[in-house]
Parts: C-alpha cells; structure tokens; sequence
C-alpha cells in the first residue's frame, strides 16, 4: 500500500518548488542574451549570473533538505523505526547538504578549485577541533546515540554514576551536545552527549514496555517457609500499582546470619508507575501483612536471658488472643472476654480456589483473615453473574452480619492463596452476651461504622450528620441482633 501524507506536510514543499521553477527560466535566458549586450550590460548580467547560480544550488540544496523531511524522515523512516526520527540525525545530513552546495558553488558559479577550499577547511578544521573539542566529542556521541540506539525517545532508562546513586528518567530529546531526560521528580536532567557515552544506561523500556524486579525480605530462622511464602505472596499481590499479569511471585534466595531470604519479583510498567513508587507500594503491603500475622523482619540480636525465653514471633495456633485483640470488632472486649473468646475460636485453613463462604448460604459465623489474601465476589448488574469486587487482607473480617444478624450471605469469598483464617460462631458471641449484654450495643455501632465507612456512605455530610446516621444504623442491627439473640429482648 503506498504510503500518504497530510496535505500540511506536502504544503511545505511549495516555496522551494515555485523558486527553483522561477529561477531556472531566468538562468538559460540570461545566458542567451549575454552576449547580445554591451559591455556595462554584460557586467551586470555576470553578477546576476553568478546570483542566480549561487540561489539556484542553495535552493535545490533546500529543496532536498524539505524532501527528505517529507517524504523520508517524517515519512519512511518514522515509520519504519516506529518513532520520531532524532532531530541531530537531520541537522547532520542538512549540514552535509549544505556543505555540498557550496563547494558546488565554488566549484560551477565561480568557476574555482575545489581542493584549496577543501584544504583550507582541513586547516581551520583542525583549529576549530582543537578548540571546540568537548563540543565535537558531544556532537559525534550523539550521531553514535542515535545509530546504536541504545534507548528511544519516550524509553525510561536508569542512569548509573560513579559515586551517585543511580537516577531514572524518561528520555526526551537527542541534540547536538546533549541528552534530555524526565526525572520523576519532574524536573529536567541535561546530560552532555561525552558524558552519556561513559556511563552504564539500563533501558527500563526494552526488549519489552514491562521491567522487571526484585526485592530481598529477610525472616527469622524460626519462621516455616510456608508460611512466609505464603503471607509474602499475598501481600505483593495486595501491592496496588505493580502489575497483575505476569503476578508477583516470591521464592527463597538464600540464608544470612540473621534469617532466611525471600525474594519477591514483581513487575511495573515505567510510564505508569515509577520504580521507587513500585518498590513503596510492595514493601508497604507485604510489611502490613507481616505485622497482621505477628511476624517481624529479621535483625541483627544478640539475647542474652536469665529468665524463660520470651516468644519472638506470634503463632496463630497459640497465640490468639494476641492476634484477636489487633481486630476493630473486638476493640471493646476487656481482657479477660478476648481470653475467653480465644479459647474457643476455631482456626481453619483453605486451599487457593476453595470456597469460604457462597453468596446466598445460611450460616451463624464470622471469620478473621490471619495469613493469606482473599477476593470478594458478588453481582453488581442486576444478574447473577459475580465478580471481584473487594480484597481481604490480614487483620480484616467478614461474615459479621451472618454472626450477628442471622443474615444470608451477601457474597462469595474464594482464597487467592493458600490462607489461615479464624472461626468465631453465634455460640462464641452468645457466651460473652449473656455476661455482658450492654456488649451488644458497642458491637452493632463498631459494625455500624465500619459499613459507613467501607461503603463510603455519607461523604458530603457533615459530622453531626454522619454521627446521626452512623447511631441509626446502629439501632438498626442491634434490633436485628435482639431478633436474632432473643435473651436480649
């Protein structure tokens, strides 16, 4: 298919094309009437000769120099690349083009040899190289840039420097002496073509748009490597930014003197999220997950005790009550509720895939996410076709309606890893009730504000409105809960 171009790009072939047209007839005329003149005549004639000869090679060097951006840079080549053709590419060429002409003016108008001009410009070649060395160097790096073509115009790359750390940056421009990149602070970084030519350029853009890496997370010897492959996993795939598809994957890297090492890789796409926004969103979740579990980053110890050694690490099968009071429903249970109700709580595992709960069964418990990463399905068109709609990371709950209301279930809760989460039953709940009945009223307000918040209800109100609503919602459930607990009525 033969290639078109805009009418704006072919509009500016109109000027050198109409000169050269008007300019050639007048050439050959003069030379038929040059020797029909007088002597005066003939002298004019002769400078407008050698006018007319010098526009006319500087108007087909224009000419040239237009085609090729048309039809070659802007047209063949852009398209074959992909990209905009370098500006210090066609500078070159254009300069050439020019140099041509002239020495063709020397050479046709002025009837002299060229090779003394080609001397003297050897000469002040030299003194100008001498001088303007740097300049040059910057000059033919550049041309070397843009033949090579270790990065593209729109690639961001990472720029390694002695002694500085490394920066990253997003490649603006090719010129004569300089590099231009975009930091992703926002702020421009000039690099002198010479100095590009010295450093070690990793291209974030290519072979693929996705770069690929890595971070090193470090437990205790005492941690099973089950269970922190599987809490790391769950918080990088949490990680809001890093790509979904290829997933982040985590697997073990070695032992130090203060643990086992994890490595977790994960990939970004450049142009939407920087690498140190990457890395913010990965340790950030995985250490939250870390923390709901009860786990802590390997450092360097030395424990000298005199007395029983105290645990390092929480354990979920045995250390529940710990792990019981960092819940938000439980905030106001005292002590020795959050004991008892750890003694009967029940922890359950599943398997990736399993369902926990199904949209639409019967059921009288809650659960707590303590390991792993589950994905919230429910229908959001009217249909019975579910989708994920939320995530639960450690440390969040669900079911708490069915528990305390006696409600179906509202969605489907299906593991995205291998997870451990605790079971608490209306019996559990019933227990505590019956010693404390005014511990009905904190529940229903803490599940009360939860919702409000979780369902983003009441944004534009103000606080008292928020407040009345919330206290609402409130009598609401605690009315369901005396349905449902009747030895509250």
């Amino acid at each position: 298919m033969s290639e078109t171009h805009p009418p704006r790009k072919r509009s500016r072939l109109i000027g050198p094309v109409l000169l050269l047209l008007l300019l050639i007839p007048w050439y050959w005329y003069n030379q038929e009437i040059a020797d029909q003149t007088t002597e005066f005549a003939e002298r004019t004639i002769a400078l407008l000769k050698y006018g007319f000869g010098i526009t006319i090679w500087l108007s087909v060097a224009w000419f040239l120099i237009r085609t090729l951006e048309v039809f070659f840079w802007e047209g063949f080549l852009a398209a074959k690349l992909g990209t905009k053709v370098p500006r210090l590419l066609k500078d070159v060429v254009a300069v050439l083009i020019f140099f041509v002409a002239i020495t063709g003016i020397v050479a046709t108008v002025f009837d002299q040899k060229v090779t003394e001009l080609l001397a003297l410009t050897g000469a002040l070649g030299f003194v100008v190289g001498l001088a303007l060395q740097t300049m040059i160097s910057d000059v033919f790096q550049g041309i070397a840039i843009n033949i090579d073509r270790p990065f593209r115009i729109g690639d961001w790359v990472r720029i390694h420097q002695r002694s500085i750390p490394a920066m990253i940056g997003c490649v603006q421009e090719v010129n004569w002496r300089s590099t231009r990149f975009k930091t992703t602070d926002g702020t421009l970084l000039v690099i002198p073509n010479h100095i590009i030519a010295t450093l070690t350029l990793q291209n974030l853009s290519l072979p693929q748009e996705r770069s690929r890496f890595d971070l090193i997370f470090c437990l205790d010897f005492a941690v099973p490597h089950e269970r922190a492959l599987r809490i790391l996993r769950a918080g990088a795939l949490a990680a809001q930014g890093p790509l979904q598809d290829p997933a982040p994957k985590v697997r073990v890297n070695g032992v130090n003197n203060f643990g086992v090492e994890y490595k977790v890789r994960y990939w970004l796409l450049p142009r939407d999220m920087s690498p140190d926004k990457g890395r913010h969103a990965i340790s950030s979740s995985i250490l939250s997950h870390l923390h709901q579990a009860g786990l802590t980053l390997a450092y360097q110890k030395q424990d000298i005790f005199y007395a029983e050694m105290p645990p390092r690490h929480l354990n979920f099968r045995t250390d529940k009550k710990s792990l019981l009071s960092r819940i938000e429903l439980f905030k106001d249970l005292e002590d020795d509720e959050l004991g008892e109700l750890s003694k009967s709580v029940e922890q359950q595992s599943y398997k990736a895939g399993d369902n926990v709960v199904k949209r639409g069964g019967q059921g009288t418990s809650m659960y707590i996410l303590v390991e792993g990463l589950l994905n919230v399905f429910a229908p959001v068109n009217g249909d019975d076709t579910e989708i994920k709609v939320a995530q639960i990371t450690p440390g969040q709950f669900f079911g708490e309606m069915s528990l305390l209301t006696g409600e179906h279930r509202s969605a489907t809760v299906t593991p995205q890893t291998d997870v451990e989460v605790y079971e608490i039953t209306k019996e559990h709940v019933e227990a505590l009730l019956q010693k404390r009945p005014e511990l009905a009223e904190l529940l229903s307000r803490t599940v009360a504000e939860r919702r409000m918040r979780n369902e983003q209800v009441g944004q534009d109100l103000n606080k008292e409105q928020k407040e009345e609503q919330t206290q609402s919602l409130a009598d609401q459930l605690l009315g369901k809960m005396k349905t449902f607990f009747k030895f509250l009525s």
